[in-house]
């Protein structure tokens, strides 16, 4: 095995075979146990699985008592508040802004990031994934379209899953079956109620509960943890606490909307328009800071993502939101697609396929995509080609 360093830019194609997804979580975990300091990293403008991932890796290692930081510069959303409150109760280093590393770490761990230049890091960190002396780790459940690998050979567990906190629950269940390591490291408590409730949240918010699984194989790991998941959440709550209970609890508040949000989520859905089995919804560019104003552009998201599930659940099949960033945030023009409930075999990642688009991804019932503005002279021409492709799907 080469140990090169990364940045290679390497294609994300999974594993060849079961021994060597294996082999790369023995290497994974002994690097726990081996290094001291570890430094966390996600991507810009995190979701829902990747604070929780992050969040959730920070956990494990607590676990083998190492001292660990989770860098997420952009602001965390109201609804994820639990997360935040997990990482001080379990003394895990929270980073929001810095401009240097109070201690260097050993060994850092990119998660949930499809590529590189996706890495959300001061530059002191970023530099430090360069440095040969520094193990990098990385987790990802991202194959499609232009993403690349950033950990070292041999220590990228990137591999089809619903989601990357499903990945760590792989992780966490090769670790339980090592017996000799949970002694080694006095690891008592491996499923611990936060641990769960962190994963609980990756697996629900990137999938919205299981609603964008179409196919067999996800469908089966999926309720396979959370089930699991969700029993231990449910026998560790203390009767009248307040606390979640179940996975139902926890979607709810993922996908609450505040007064603010809830006024410009209505606002978007008087754009609704209908084209045969696709409810879709454009926001022009000349439009952009309307919508925008009074709102942060993760907030904006949000919302956009929560009108995508409304238009498709409306038109019963395919919901389709189309919208400019703002020039201070990029000069990209952003697709999102979502499959209802009540569809199954089909897969929208094949139109990412069919249409050549690279950047882009997701899961079989929902992805996204973006183009420069520059690659786009006329939206109206390309929305039409992309309604009617949608019509064929």
């Amino acid at each position: 095995m080469t140990d090169t360093h990364p940045l290679s830019g390497t294609a994300k194609i999974g594993f060849a075979s079961i021994a060597e997804k294996n082999r790369t979580i023995d290497r994974i975990l002994a690097v726990l146990g081996e290094k001291n300091g570890f430094l966390l990293l996600g991507h810009e403008l995190p979701d829902e699985d990747c604070i929780s991932s992050l969040v959730s890796m920070a956990l494990v290692i607590k676990k083998f008592h190492k001292n660990v930081s989770v860098c997420i510069t952009d602001k965390i959303p109201d609804q994820l508040s639990y997360l935040v409150n997990i990482c001080e109760y379990n003394q895990i280093t929270l980073l929001r802004e810095c401009d240097s590393l109070e201690h260097r770490p050993e060994a850092i761990i990119v998660l949930d990031t499809p590529k590189p230049d996706m890495i959300a890091a001061p530059p002191c960190a970023k530099k430090l994934i360069e440095d040969r002396a520094v193990r990098v780790i990385e987790l990802d459940h991202h194959l499609s379209a232009d993403a690349a690998c950033t950990g070292d050979p041999g220590y990228c567990l990137v591999a089809r899953a619903t989601s990357t906190c499903e990945l760590i629950a792989l992780l966490c269940y090769k670790l339980s079956c090592k017996p000799e390591l949970l002694e080694k490291h006095k690891i008592d408590e491996l499923y611990s109620r936060n641990l769960v409730l962190s994963l609980l949240t990756g697996m629900i918010g990137d999938t919205r509960l299981g609603l964008t699984l179409k196919k067999n194989r996800d469908i089966f790991f999926y309720k396979h943890f959370t089930h699991r998941f969700s029993g231990i959440l449910q026998s560790t709550v203390r009767k009248n606490s307040g606390n979640y209970s179940s996975m139902t609890d926890i979607f709810d508040t993922l996908q609450s909307l505040s007064p603010v949000e809830l006024d410009l989520y209505r606002e978007l859905l008087e754009r609704a328009h209908y084209f045969g089995r696709t409810g879709y919804m454009v926001i022009p560019e000349e439009e952009t800071a309307k919508y925008m104003a009074g709102v942060e552009y993760p907030t904006f998201v949000k919302v956009i993502k929560a009108v995508t599930d409304f238009l498709s659940e409306k038109s019963g099949t395919l919901g389709l939101t189309v919208y400019y960033d703002p020039p201070e945030v990029s000069d990209l023009i952003q697709f999102r697609v979502r499959i209802s409930r009540r569809v199954t075999d089909i897969d929208l990642r094949k139109l990412l396929m069919d249409f050549s688009i690279t950047d882009g991804g997701g899961h079989p019932g929902a992805i996204g995509f973006r183009f420069p503005r520059s690659q786009l002279p006329s939206l109206t021409d390309y929305l039409v080609t992309l309604l009617e492709k949608l019509e064929t799907v």
